[in-house]
Parts: structure tokens; C-alpha cells; sequence
């Protein structure tokens, strides 16, 4: 009986390993022997489609090229992309479906600071990260908030970088400082950046000229910086309300020095406002992204994978999410084969000046979310193809 007894104890012993022995290696949510799954939340039918369609296609085509040359500790990645409409209770809508239906690892790239505040609560309440939302409002890393890593410079930050380029570069001596912003929470941000930056240099601010989403008569605001003697103007704006300013400033022949925030330094800007955009005393702004260059090893690699997964050509967008998901794909390097969710927080808390040679040095910290405060500055040129944004500077911070 007592060998019976042991012969039986053996066999369910054998039983149990063998049952746990099929499951895979790792159970984190989303992460499987084989795959890696993401999802992503952007706008792919509403206001800022193309933006939407871009910044997910560059990102997707990252994620493509990694899979292809073999994933990451051998899973390929699974990216799942939701659209939102640019509606923040669609995207918060998208994240709950990404979490308990598609079960996926993390959030990555949402594009839009209200939808990624709005979402981050539930994301929060299910441990999971949202890396790089595709924003620069600066309520995405103050205060720092454990399940979000954003990369941007924010919007204060490029008001006193274009602000410090009038003065130390383009020599302007105590120019009359006028700013025109869409009245929403970006804007207020670009407000504060330029309001900051004329108190430390003691600069007049004669006027702040609001205007609604949607406006497209800009007289009200161009006349009312007119006439408080304005020859620099900060600009918030995002695609087509830039044409309406310039052009209206043709009309009254006002020629500023104009210096924009990173929404509108897109080519289309340029090919909306056409030659108004060359009409005034220079017309520049504040570029997150170096521009891709064929001399910069990461933009030759973008240049050269593209047409390999697209039939279009490439564009600013997709080259910013092209950046934004080699930060991605960084971070689950550096989290390893174990891969679990406070793995991977404690994996982006190790970049320490990490270059992308797309994004300025990023740096985060258990208390920094902030991924970097540096941008480019970008100007316009014509060419035979139409008018283009080119670098004209390195990256640089703020020095206040």
C-alpha cells in the first residue's frame, strides 16, 4: 500500500509541473512568448486626421522594421491603433477597450493633451504606462505622474527659446513683444512662456490677442498688435489659422518678425500661407524634431526604410512618430526579457541624456517626466518641390 500510495503521490507531482510547465514564461498582461501588444489612441477620422494618420503610420513603420529584423528578446511587436476623433471621452472610451478587451501591455503615443488627461486616471487605477503622448502641454509632466513618460518640450519652454532666439541671434534690441494664441490650455501655456520670458528681459508686452478653434478671420487680432507698435510676434496657432494671420497682415502691410510654436511648422502651413509666408522681417519657429537630414544617421535609416513599407512619400509627422516609437521600442530593450509593466516604468527612468538623433537628449527620473526642454529653430525656404521648413541651428534649451 505504502508503494501504491508513494507511485500516486509521484504521478500528480508530475501532473502539477507538467500543467505549469505549458503556460508561457512570463503572465504580464499583453506580453506573451511572442508578441508584445501596444495600443495606440489618435485621431484618424475627425479635425486632425492627417496628423492622426501620420504620427501612428511613422510609428508603425518603426515597429514593422524592428519585427522584421527579428522584434525585441525575440516578440514582435502588435500595434494596435484606435481612433478617437480628436474627442477626448472617445479617446478615454478607446483606452478602456485597449485595456480590458485587447488586453494590451501599455498605452503608447496618444495624440492630444486633453485626451491623455482624461484617460490617465483609468490607466492609472489598471497600472498601466502611457509613454510619449504626442502633446506639449506642460500639465503632461507637472507634477510628475508615475505611469506617464513625456518627451516634448512644452509649450513654456519654446515661448522663452523663440523668445531668447529674437534676442541673442536675430539681435532685435527691445522689441515690442506681441503674441497671438488659440484661447484653449496650449495656448494659455504659450501665454505664460512669452509673459515669463519679456519680465526677465525687461521687454514691453503691448499686446495678447486671443482668438476661438475654429476662427478664420484674424483683422480684429493683426490690427490690435498693429496698432500697439508690435515688431515681434509669438504665435500659437496650429495649420490653417497661420495663413489667415499672415495674409492679413499683407493686407494692412505689417512686417514683424513672426516666431511660431511647433504645431505649425509642418510644410503645409507654408503651402497655405504662400508667399505671405516670406512677406514680413523673418518668419520662424521652435522644431522639436531635428530636421532629417541625410548627413543625420537616424533620418538616412527613416529615409531609406520608408518607401520599403509606404507607397507615399514621407512627412513631418511621420518622422515624429517615427522618434517617438524608437523611444518606445529603447525602453523595452532596456526592461528585458522579464517584461512587466513596473519593469518597463523603471526602464524609462534609466535615460540619462538618451540621444534619438529625432528628439533632443531625454532624461527621466523617478521625479522628472519631462523628457527634454530643447528644440531646434526652423525657418522656411522656397524650392522647386514649394516652400519648406529647414533647420537653421542646433538644438538649444532655454537659458532662463
Amino acid at each position: 500500500m505504502k508503494v501504491k500510495r508513494c507511485a500516486f503521490c509521484w504521478v500528480t507531482a508530475i501532473a502539477f509541473v507538467s500543467m505549469f510547465a505549458v503556460l508561457p514564461a512570463f503572465a504580464e498582461i499583453g506580453v506573451t512568448d511572442t508578441e508584445i501588444k501596444i495600443g495606440g489612441i489618435v485621431d484618424l477620422s475627425g479635425p486632425i486626421a492627417f496628423m492622426g494618420k501620420g504620427v501612428s503610420g511613422g510609428a508603425g513603420t518603426y515597429f514593422k522594421m524592428i519585427n522584421d529584423e527579428g522584434g525585441i528578446d525575440g516578440r514582435k511587436i502588435v500595434y494596435l491603433v484606435e481612433d478617437d476623433s480628436y474627442s477626448p471621452p472617445k479617446a478615454v472610451a478607446a483606452a478602456k477597450k485597449l485595456i480590458e478587451r485587447d488586453k494590451v501591455f501599455c498605452i503608447f503615443m496618444v495624440l492630444g493633451s486633453a485626451q491623455s488627461l482624461a484617460m490617465y486616471p483609468t490607466l492609472e487605477r489598471a497600472g498601466v504606462p502611457l509613454i510619449q503622448p504626442a502633446t506639449q502641454n506642460s500639465r503632461m509632466a507637472f507634477p510628475p505622474k508615475k505611469y506617464l513618460f513625456h518627451a516634448d518640450p512644452n509649450y513654456i519652454v519654446q515661448a522663452k527659446i523663440g523668445v531668447d532666439y529674437a534676442i541673442k541671434e536675430l539681435k532685435m534690441k527691445a522689441p515690442k513683444v506681441a503674441v497671438i494664441y488659440q484661447d484653449d490650455e496650449p495656448g494659455q501655456d504659450y501665454l505664460k512662456g512669452v509673459r515669463e520670458a519679456c519680465e526677465h528681459y525687461k521687454l514691453e508686452l503691448v499686446a495678447e490677442a486671443s482668438y476661438k478653434r475654429g476662427t478664420v478671420d484674424f483683422s480684429s487680432q493683426v490690427a490690435r498688435m498693429k496698432s500697439a507698435g508690435a515688431d515681434l510676434v509669438m504665435m500659437w496657432t496650429l495649420i490653417r489659422e497661420p495663413a489667415g494671420i499672415l495674409k492679413e497682415a499683407v493686407k494692412v502691410q505689417w512686417k514683424p518678425v513672426w516666431i511660431t510654436a511647433t504645431p505649425s511648422t509642418a510644410d503645409v502651413v507654408l503651402k497655405l500661407a504662400g508667399d505671405s509666408a516670406f512677406y514680413g522681417k523673418g518668419y520662424f519657429g521652435t522644431g522639436i524634431l531635428a530636421y532629417p537630414w541625410k548627413m543625420n544617421p537616424a533620418a538616412a535609416r527613416f529615409m531609406k526604410v520608408w518607401p520599403k513599407y509606404n507607397k507615399k512619400p514621407w512627412g513631418f509627422y511621420n518622422w515624429y512618430g517615427w522618434g517617438c516609437a524608437k523611444i518606445m521600442v529603447e525602453g523595452l530593450k532596456r526592461a528585458g526579457r522579464d517584461l512587466t509593466r513596473e519593469g518597463l516604468i523603471e526602464a524609462f527612468e534609466t535615460f540619462a541624456n538618451y540621444k534619438t538623433d529625432v528628439f533632443g537628449p531625454i532624461t527621466w527620473r523617478k521625479d522628472k517626466r519631462y523628457g527634454t526642454q530643447q528644440t531646434v529653430i526652423q525657418a522656411p525656404i522656397k524650392g522647386p518641390a514649394g516652400s519648406r521648413w529647414v533647420q537653421v541651428g542646433g538644438f538649444r534649451g532655454p537659458s532662463f
